[in-house]
């Protein structure tokens, strides 16, 4: 298996074959990046890396752009859902993004290393005060039109760059099931 400590591309107009070139960003960090899979959109990288602060010896982070042709922006550890005291890499989207599938010999599984999911879910507690409320949705309008990541939810799973009507959608669905009317 040949590992690599960055994370290339190719770009060209045609189907003319291309020079590799260097993914811009800023995830590089020494340590080594690997695995890459992206969005369906081109939007969200996820990568594997060994680098400090990981939970395991490989954790799963992601990396987000405006654009695909933006560069791509700090990377962000998927967290304890996700990485665990092993290694998770090789992580993949479902097709409508609302699903991640990786693999990992984490406890729990049925062999050396099995394929996990979890679901890609928005937060929209935005103040971390444990419920959905006004208040999140007030810390929403106060970003409205800017490139506020944390409010920027819209269209799922990861947002499109901007604090509009479609993150409020996002947060009316999950405020809605946070909330669900009371039955007669």
């Amino acid at each position: 298996m040949l590992m690599a400590s960055f994370i290339s591309v190719s770009r060209n107009s045609s189907s003319t074959p291309t020079r590799n070139q260097r993914a811009k960003g800023n995830f590089f960090t020494g340590s080594q990046e690997n695995w890459p899979g992206i969005s369906p959109d081109g939007l969200v990288l996820f990568f594997s890396s060994n680098r400090p602060g990981t939970a395991g010896l490989w954790d799963l982070y992601m990396a987000r752009r405006t654009t695909t042709k933006d560069p791509w922006g700090p990377p962000v550890n998927l967290g304890p859902v996700v990485n665990s005291t092993t290694w998770e890499v090789g992580a993949k989207t479902s097709h409508d993004g609302s699903m991640l599938y990786f693999h990992s010999p984490r406890s729990g599984g049925f062999s050396s290393c099995d394929i996990w999911q979890t679901p890609i879910i928005p937060i929209v507690d935005f103040n971390g005060d444990g419920k959905v409320d006004i208040a999140d949705v007030f810390i929403m309008l106060e970003h409205w039109h800017t490139d506020y990541s944390l409010c920027d939810i819209g269209p799922m799973p990861w947002g499109d760059g901007k604090v509009d009507i479609e993150d409020l959608k996002v947060f009316i669905a999950e405020w809605e099931k946070a909330n669900p009317p009371a039955q007669p």
